[in-house]
């Protein structure tokens, strides 16, 4: 007859005989429905096995073997695994096309932080709330864009290792859940609301900012009809690259992601009905995506001459040789790369009245308002 305890710490334990010898294990739990439950398993378990109907292999662990109804001989073994391991370990696990190389790129750099403040030779079961709160405590010290490392990226980074945590608890690199209970993180500051170009500048002239607050500003700005124009005329006639252009003004008028622009294909596009088909890669986890954008009639005039004009490819803004600055991007092969096409973009900005939207549209995220 099994029989249950509890501990000071509310846990439940089960204690039973069987073969003439005496056993207690821990069942986890502080719910006693949940453990009475186990109890009640534990010796349905006993009775299959002395009625021959359930076989007990040799050198088990009798009480993992009965609470886990025969399905486990031992104590499930977790293998020690380093920060230091730790990302290259994931990633070649999960199959080549699982996640973005953008995605990809964001987990690097915020396991390079956690690597770097925690150490590489600490051993993920020995990271407790401590450890965590203690990285916390030393990001929000660092220095940031606009001064100190914002609480928002703080907390991407820690639920980035809670990502990377879970998936080595289903591997049994660790046996405990992510110890984030408790945590403490600096306040957010509640980004500034949509502001137009005259209400930035009152703003700074008025309130005599910084840079850092001047900069704050301005990633609020937005752009109405005639300045997006003004800014893609300006882009038009300094671009040093065809590609741009177009680009933007496909950016500017359908707000579609850097991304999914630069992966687009010629197929993609119905200039007689004045659609593109959007290839998502963001909207579903387990699958490729397609959304389908109207384009307005600047858009179908600009990407017709742009079609008619371009090297043949059936990408539609095939790479140039010239605009390559970083071999070691995981690359979409055949198309202009989206850090390729920021970093031209922002050549072309950089000296001129839009110098601000630099730091505001390096994503080329500026939709006609």
């Amino acid at each position: 007859m099994a029989s249950l305890q509890q501990d000071p710490g509310g846990n439940f334990h089960v204690t039973f005989r069987f073969g003439g010898a005496r056993f207690k294990r821990s069942l986890k739990t502080k719910k006693r429905r949940q453990a009475q439950a186990a109890s009640f398993r534990l010796e349905e378990n006993i009775a299959l096995i002395e009625s021959g109907r359930l076989e007990l292999p040799d050198g088990a662990d009798i009480p993992t073997f009965l609470l886990s109804d025969g399905k486990l001989n031992g104590k499930p073994q977790t293998t020690t695994l380093r920060l230091g391991d730790l990302l290259s370990t994931y990633t070649s696990s999960i199959p080549s096309d699982a996640l973005e190389p953008t995605t990809l790129k964001t987990i690097g750099l915020h396991t390079r932080h956690i690597v770097r403040i925690l150490g590489s030779r600490k051993t993920l079961h020995s990271i407790s709330t401590k450890d965590l709160q203690n990285y916390i405590t030393t990001r929000s010290k660092e220095p940031g864009i606009n001064g100190f490392v914002s609480a928002g990226t703080i907390r991407k980074e820690i639920a980035t290792f809670g990502s990377l945590w879970n998936w080595a608890l289903s591997q049994n690199h660790v046996t405990g859940v992510f110890p984030k209970r408790g945590l403490m993180f600096p306040k957010v500051t509640e980004k500034p609301p949509f502001q137009t170009w005259k209400q930035i500048e009152r703003q700074i002239a008025v309130g005599r900012l910084s840079d850092a607050e001047s900069s704050e500003l301005w990633h609020s700005l937005y752009l109405d009809t005639t300045q997006v124009d003004e800014l893609l005329e300006h882009i038009r006639v300094t671009a040093e690259y065809p590609f741009l252009y177009p680009m933007c003004v496909f950016a500017a008028h359908t707000g579609v992601r850097r991304s999914e622009f630069c992966r687009s294909q010629i197929a993609d596009f119905d200039l007689e009905n004045r659609t593109v088909v959007v290839r998502e890669r963001k909207r579903a986890r387990s699958k490729r995506t397609t959304r389908i954008v109207p384009l307005t009639p600047k858009l179908t005039e600009v990407m017709s001459t742009w079609l008619e004009e371009k090297e043949q490819s059936p990408h539609t803004f095939p790479e140039d040789h010239r605009v390559v600055r970083n071999r070691k991007l995981q690359r979409e092969e055949g198309c202009v790369q989206p850090e390729e096409a920021s970093h031209h973009l922002n050549q072309v900005l950089s000296g001129s009245k839009w110098k601000t939207v630099v730091l505001v549209q390096r994503k080329l995220e500026f939709a006609v308002q």
